[in-house]
This record gives C-alpha cells, structure tokens and sequence, in this order.
C-alpha cells in the first residue's frame, strides 16, 4: 500500500514542544528514580520485618508501608516507562491498520487518554486536597496521613498526562511514520 504523501520522513518538532518534552523527561527521569529509592526501601522494610521476625518481634507496619510504596512506584514510573517505549501497550489492532491510518488511531487513542486522566486527576485534586484540609489519618498504629500517598498519586498522574500531552503534540506537529518517531 503507498503512504499518504508527506507522512513517511519524520520532521523535526517545534522548539516549544522540544522544551516541554525535555521538562517532562527530566521529571519522568526524577519520578522514576524516586520510585527506585522507594523499591529499595521497601525491600530492606521487608528484610528487616523478617529479622524482626525471627526474634518474635514486628514493625506492624511493614504490610501498610509495602501496599502504599507498591502503589507509589507504581505511578511514579507510568510516565518514564510510556516516554521509554517499555510499557505495555496492545498493538495487535494498530499493526494490522494500513500506515494513513496510523497516526489517527494513535491521536484518537491519546485524546481519549487525554481526556480519561485528565477527569481522573481532576477528582484526585478534589480527593487530595479535601484529605490535607480534614487532616485524615490512616487508622493504623502509625497514623499517616492520607494526603501524602494522595500526592503520590496525583503527581503520577499528572506526569503521565503530560507525557500523553507531549506525545500528542509531537504526533500532530512530526512527519509520522512509526511510534519511534514519537520519541525525541
């Protein structure tokens, strides 16, 4: 099949769309990083509660702490792992579209993603910030507050809309030709 003129010799990006994805790369790179700290803690958490352990003694935290850091790393590394072509994503519909029809499919998948996380972190916001102005705890023997993996979550969230922003961006303003061409 021939390919809609114009469409196969990528172009390079608009300087302001290069600034907001250099801006968001180093702040994926920041959030994964984190998240690898938050790995590394966890794991020596669990260690050490199994050390405990051995002498009939417990943290009585370490199961919280674990389940809020899971989620932590979770989405602090959403963003880089999308920015670094490493998550998942399901291609078994997109390979078998003819390459016109490429790009539209994956501009139509990120506006809906787009608009998808952009109501999620809408409520994430309400969520957060009605959690720091009552002061909620959790109700366990060290009382955390609840904005904090709030926070966690909504800074997840936002960078991984700012990463399907900068995608959708670099979509419409490259040449594009394949999901490489995506990447800066």
């Amino acid at each position: 099949m021939a390919e809609v003129e114009g469409w196969d010799r990528p172009q390079a990006p608009p300087r302001w769309i290069g600034l907001i994805a250099a801006v968001s790369s180093r702040l994926n790179t920041l959030a994964a990083v984190t998240a690898g700290i938050l790995l590394v803690l966890m794991t020596s958490l669990i260690i050490a509660e199994i050390c405990l352990r051995y002498f009939s003694l417990s943290t009585y935290m370490t199961d919280v702490l674990v389940g809020y850091g899971v989620a932590a790393i979770t989405f602090l590394a959403m963003a880089w792992a999308l920015e670094k072509g490493t998550m998942i994503r399901v291609s078994v519909v997109t390979r078998r579209l003819p390459p016109p029809v490429r790009p539209w499919v994956e501009g139509f998948s990120l506006a809906c993603a787009i608009g998808a996380f952009g109501f999620l972190l809408y409520f994430q916001w309400y969520i957060l910030s009605r959690d720091f102005v009552r002061g909620t705890t959790t109700q366990h023997m060290m009382p955390i507050p609840l904005w904090i993996p709030d926070a966690i979550f909504f800074v997840g969230l936002s960078l991984l809309l700012l990463q399907f922003l900068v995608r959708l961006l670099l979509l419409l303003t490259t040449r594009y030709k394949s999901d490489a061409t995506l990447v800066l």
